[in-house]
């Protein structure tokens, strides 16, 4: 007990000393026993091998088994699948998958305005007008209302799209793919620069002098402020609750509240900054100078200014990670300093030459034993979907989303080879329902959407009863089921298909 006061007040001491400028999260290491790791991948500015490495070890954890294109950016990453999506150099989308190695194009087809929110879907203008959006199970269009000029996806899966009005405004409208309805839309005065937020609750546009902010909800007024001189660049805290605004020719940056929808405070920087960059962890802000060689760096916490860097500005540096360091692009070498004491940490000679992108993900970390252990059913356990759901066979019984997928031999004898083939290409179903009652069944399915279609009612006997599922697919792998499955946005079960 006396030892744990101990290492408590140790540790209560530690972030007392640290300077009270630093962000909310800063400080501590970006490898966290829970939570996700930080993640650094480099790709050859010309094309080859890419790598990755945890935030800051100098030996590699992970290559490509597939040469990657030369890489401008990094657009995306889903986590759950373990997929970056990055912008080559012709500006098409290319996916990384860090679970095997491959690099792959997500499209042959030359697409613009391309854009994704989650890593997963990527959405793009096909050079028909078409929009699209790309995932891993295929391929959804719809015809433009206009021609698009901008697209926003959302995180909760809805699609902003921007187009050119009369008089120099902008229409947006809003979509909920994979409906081709349009489900709301507005007009704006215009759009100079488009500042989506983490959280996607909000989104902000700047024209002139003037900052609009819209509700994606509902596409409703959220703020509108004025500025004494054209707007160079604005960026919002991760949780969206203020804008930092730099203005021409003015070294002074402006802190919009969104609640009071009003400057609240100012910022006085040594020089005047021409675009922003904000740490995904809402720890410090970061500004370019004019020269474009030298970026302030500004602590949220305080909204202070606390030192200068030198640094190239580049869409991939300089970033921040989350124990607070910063990586440099300074001459040919990628540079590692601590944002507050601008400590040197590690230097990477000739790394300025090459793209880097930073991930949060705890795919590289071992499995678990305990995740390989064979399991076993002592006795059949109902369905858990309804109450009038009837008990599931051991070998029917579908396995709930997310759950690690038990091997095929725990829950039956291994068939001989030709039988394990035809299993194979049975493929997988998703089943959002399995109930007594016909009309129930029907209802279910008729308020369930996958993939833009109804899932069908199919009647099965078990021990001499019928039951009704509602049930959509086959898909070529259980991935893509899980996929489909999350996309509809409801409870389901994934199966695999009876001959």
């Amino acid at each position: 007990m006396r030892r744990s006061a101990l290492v408590l007040c140790c540790l209560l001491a530690a972030a007392c000393a640290k300077s009270p400028d630093a962000g909310a999260t800063a400080g501590g290491s970006a490898t966290s026993a829970s939570g996700p790791d930080a993640i650094l991948l480099r790709f050859p500015r010309l094309g080859g091998t890419a790598r990755a490495y945890r935030w800051w070890r100098d030996s590699s954890i992970w290559t490509s088994t597939q040469r990657a294109p030369a890489v401008t950016d990094a657009l995306a990453f889903d986590a759950q699948q373990g997929v970056l999506v990055v912008v080559d150099a012709a500006r098409m989308p290319v996916r990384v998958d860090l679970r095997v190695g491959r690099v792959t194009p997500a499209t042959s087809e030359r697409l613009r305005a391309i854009a994704s929110a989650d890593g997963y879907s990527v959405f793009g203008v096909a050079p028909t007008g078409e929009i699209v959006r790309l995932t891993s199970s295929g391929a959804w269009r719809v015809r433009a209302p206009a021609p698009v000029r901008a697209l926003l996806p959302l995180p909760d899966g809805a699609l902003l799209v921007l187009s050119d009005a009369a008089g120099g405004g902008v229409t947006i409208r809003k979509l909920h793919p994979p409906e081709a309805k349009i489900s709301d839309s507005t007009t704006i005065g215009g759009a100079d620069l488009v500042i989506p937020t983490v959280v996607g609750d909000r989104i902000y546009f700047a024209a002139g002098d003037r900052l609009e902010g819209l509700r994606t909800r509902d596409l409703g007024r959220s703020l509108s402020v004025t500025f004494g001189d054209v707007i160079r660049a604005v960026e919002p805290t991760p949780s969206g609750d203020r804008l930092f605004v730099a203005v021409k020719n003015s070294a002074t940056l402006y802190v919009v509240d969104r609640y009071e929808a009003a400057v609240g405070e100012k910022i006085v920087l040594p020089s005047a900054p021409i675009a922003l960059r904000m740490d995904p962890d809402g720890q410090y802000l970061l500004a370019r100078t004019a020269g474009g060689d030298s970026a302030h760096v500004i602590a949220i916490g305080t909204q202070r200014t606390i030192g200068t860097v030198a640094t190239a500005w580049r869409p991939d540096l300089p970033l921040v990670a989350p124990d607070g360091s910063l990586a440099l692009a300074v001459g040919d070498a990628l540079v590692i300093v601590d944002a507050e004491t601008k400590r040197e940490r590690a230097r990477v000679a000739g790394g300025a030459a090459d793209v880097w992108a930073l991930v949060r993900w705890n795919g590289f970390r071992p499995r678990s034993a305990t995740l390989d252990e064979p399991v076993t059913f002592a006795e059949e356990n109902p369905d858990s979907l309804g109450l009038d759901s009837l008990p599931a066979t051991p070998r029917d019984a579908p396995a709930p989303s997310g759950a690690p997928t038990p091997p095929a031999a725990a829950l039956s004898p291994v068939p001989p080879a030709d039988a394990r083939a035809e299993l194979k290409s049975r493929g997988w179903m998703l089943s959002f329902a399995a109930v007594l009652s016909e009309s129930r069944a029907h209802a279910t399915a008729a308020a369930v959407r996958v993939e833009g279609a109804t899932p069908r009612v199919q009647a099965t006997e078990r021990n001499g009863t019928t039951v009704y599922r509602v049930v959509a697919g086959p898909f070529p792998s259980r991935e893509a089921a899980e996929d489909a499955g999350r996309r509809s946005g409801l409870p389901y079960w994934v199966f695999e298909a009876a001959p």
